[in-house]
């Protein structure tokens, strides 16, 4: 176990990678409401909201998102992340998601840590999950 990896932060990680997984679906069959596609219709609407900026700010940090700095609604940014994505080598897709879900994990926890420990808890989780 790895030492502050809190089960807050952790049900943070578990919403990043499901997000990140659906997205990874989302390159084989793209939808018209990719955030419908993306955001469990179950969650209350704080977190939904919470996450929705998440995203936003996630996508816009990673660098092939400046192709998509043009669209100003959430839905068409993604649609755009997503056709950046499927034109990317595989590995660098699932590299790409991967940082998309620790980016997703550091604002959903509050920044509360420095961005490496996301990265090292999501590739952590991601790993284990695999297995």
């Amino acid at each position: 176990m790895l030492t502050g990896f809190d089960s807050f932060m952790d049900d943070h990680i578990d919403m990043a990678l499901k997000v990140t997984t659906a997205m990874k679906q989302l390159l084989s069959s793209p939808v018209t409401d990719i955030i419908t596609a993306l955001i469990p219709g179950d969650l209350d609407n704080i977190l939904r909201d919470k996450l929705l900026s998440a995203l936003n700010k996630a996508v816009e940090a990673l660098s092939i998102a400046k192709h998509c700095k043009q669209h100003a609604a959430l839905n068409d940014k993604l649609k755009c992340f997503i056709e950046q994505l499927q034109i990317s080598d595989p590995d660098l897709q699932d590299a790409l998601l991967l940082k998309l879900a620790s980016l997703l994990s550091g604002h959903l926890d509050g920044q509360r840590l420095r961005q490496s420990f996301y990265d090292l808890y999501t590739q952590a989780k991601y790993s284990t999950a695999k297995v």
